[in-house]
């Protein structure tokens, strides 16, 4: 059977599907994150999702933005129960956490681009063969997060959105729109999680934080940096963790280093996604 086949595909996504099921009933079993001490993610020793990888005679390359939007979403998940409790309602995002919980990197991987394969109608163009490229903008990844979604507002040439009189536009969105496009998850209550696609769009890094109409508190978690030369295009993360920022890339070893936005201002660095964590419930708490 071609691999490259919807069949195919879609057996894979089932089989990755059921296998996940089965890792959830062992959570039990694993070890206290790593992410409770940020000082043994900067150990050369630490291992975690490296660039590139196979599964099954599937080879993937161009894995930067991916790992790194993986990292991201992963390390808050592990960290914050508010962003847990979001990114569990998804089925999906579900078999891809666990399958990085058990650091079956190259099983979360092929998941989640498995699934933009179904979204799109096999229209990513990800799969040539026994290779899967994944070279592409982040914003080629947000579709995985649509069923999480509860609001979107656009910055380029529609910045329609199918209602801006409704009270998320004009009270929270609005507060972000001058960085990029934006997509709130959680509820329209009370946003959980949100993420701007910068791509570029503004010159200095994003406020570190932003108030809403409603005084809540929306804390930057992490920044999807992209580093642009004359001969390639990388993408490194950036996250906050316990009040410190670290620097994650999936080529590097140690993958973590501590950093500090002095030191990413003054890099060559072009800001790609922000990540937003409403903190202010919390901060009540």
């Amino acid at each position: 059977m071609d691999p490259n086949s919807a069949s195919s595909k879609e057996k894979l996504w089932n089989d990755l599907r059921s296998q996940a099921e089965v890792k959830r009933n062992n959570l039990r079993f694993l070890q206290d994150s790593p992410f409770d001490d940020p000082q043994l993610l900067t150990k050369e020793t630490f291992n975690y999702i490296l660039c590139g990888g196979q599964y099954k005679g599937l080879k993937l390359s161009n894995t930067c933005v991916l790992d790194s939007l993986l990292t991201g979403l992963h390390i808050v998940y592990k960290t914050k129960p508010q962003i847990r409790d979001l990114l569990l309602m998804d089925p999906i995002i579900m078999a891809v956490m666990t399958f990085i919980d058990f650091s079956q990197y190259n099983e979360a991987k092929i998941l989640w681009i498995l699934n933009l394969e179904i979204l799109s109608n096999d229209k990513t163009n990800f799969f040539d063969g026994e290779y899967i490229n994944i070279r592409g903008h982040v914003k080629d990844h947000l579709p995985n997060l649509k069923n999480l979604r509860i609001a979107t507002l656009y910055f380029d040439n529609e910045r329609q959105s199918p209602d801006l009189e409704d009270a998320i536009f004009k009270m929270t969105l609005s507060a972000f729109e001058d960085f990029g496009d934006v997509m709130a998850l959680g509820t329209k209550l009370n946003p959980t999680l949100i993420l701007v696609d910068v791509e570029g769009r503004i010159n200095a890094f994003p406020e570190s934080d932003v108030c809403d109409c409603y005084e809540r508190t929306f804390e930057l978690q992490f920044l999807l940096l992209g580093i642009i030369t004359a001969d390639s295009n990388h993408m490194v993360l950036c996250i906050k963790l316990n009040g410190d920022w670290l620097l994650y890339d999936d080529q590097q070893r140690p993958l973590f280093r501590h950093t500090s936005f002095a030191e990413l201002k003054s890099g060559e660095y072009v800001t790609y996604l922000a990540a937003y964590i409403n903190t202010t419930k919390m901060k009540k708490d």
